[in-house]
């Protein structure tokens, strides 16, 4: 196997459609899937924009079941593992390679702070044991913790650890990692800051983590598609109009708040339900109307580009 050619791509962040009574609901995920598989994108499911903190373990199981069925071995399927329990951590990696999951995610657990050394301990830990392929995960918005780069540099040259998503949002850093991983063979970067998908790309990313890729695939294969044949300016054209769909949604809201506006925003396009797990609320009926309105008036025009 191939790392460079296999983990790399628009590896998408799924919302988890769920139910009135807050249940994964199946239809909602083979519409998502759906669109992701038409496009050539991944899912990655069980992640931050998949609400995984609020799904109980029996839901998140359901979901890569149904994630693995609908995707039908036409894309890799990315589950995250994630748990302040690495016990529970390590049963998920294996209760989802049963399941057919191709690899996992994992940021670190985020009750107590820890330093560096025990953040290396852990990781280290979690790559000895996971059956799958892992992706080391940092995201500092949720988890308050800040993974330094050259622990990552240090945990890559680990034969279970695959590659590295990263969320901070930092072009230092950013910088610092493509200059070190761009010609890595054996270990793939991955980037979940969307608004600089084009840019990471175009200086030798392997890959992009959009989450508003859940409503637009298209666009960010697109972003994809082009920066890898060198069309730098049909890359940055697309960027521009994926920030401002993602601005709709983000811009000025929590994470807890952005969610549940976005599912709001597929449900105008009959993508998924609108519901959130607690502690996320939905929207109430008139927020919710005036998302779907805007939604539908704004961005119809970029759902067929």
């Amino acid at each position: 196997m191939n790392i460079k050619t296999t983990y790399c791509g628009v590896i998408v962040p799924m919302v988890t459609p769920l139910d009135a009574s807050g249940a994964v609901d199946p239809a909602g995920v083979e519409k998502i899937i759906a669109g992701l598989v038409k496009n050539r994108c991944a899912p990655f499911v069980a992640g931050t924009t998949g609400e995984s903190a609020s799904l109980s373990d029996a839901e998140k199981e359901r979901l890569v079941g149904l994630a693995v069925s609908t995707t039908n071995g036409r894309q890799i399927v990315y589950a995250g593992i994630a748990d302040n329990c690495f016990e529970a951590s390590v049963e998920k990696a294996h209760r989802y390679k049963e399941l057919g999951a191709d690899a996992v995610v994992a940021h670190l657990p985020c009750y107590y702070p820890i330093d560096e050394g025990q953040m290396a301990a852990y990781f280290g830990a979690l790559a000895d044991a996971s059956p799958l392929p892992l992706l080391l995960y940092n995201i500092p918005v949720t988890t308050k913790l800040s993974v330094p780069v050259t622990l990552l540099d240090e945990l890559s040259q680990h034969e279970n650890v695959v590659g590295a998503k990263d969320s901070e949002r930092s072009e230092e850093r950013l910088r610092d990692c493509l200059d070190r991983w761009r010609d890595r063979e054996d270990f793939t970067f991955h980037l979940g800051w969307a608004a600089k998908s084009a840019f990471g790309l175009l200086d030798g990313l392997d890959g992009i983590v959009p989450s508003s890729a859940n409503l637009v695939p298209h666009l960010y294969r697109g972003i994809y598609d082009a920066a890898k044949s060198g069309d730098a300016a049909e890359a940055n054209r697309l960027q521009a109009i994926t920030d401002i769909i993602s601005a709709y949604y983000q811009e000025g809201f929590p994470l807890s708040q952005s969610i549940p506006r976005f599912k709001t925003m597929l449900e105008a396009f009959d993508i998924c339900q609108p519901h959130v797990a607690l502690p996320m609320i939905t929207l109430c009926d008139d927020e919710r109307a005036t998302v779907i309105q805007d939604a539908q008036s704004q961005f119809s025009q970029y759902l067929t580009e």
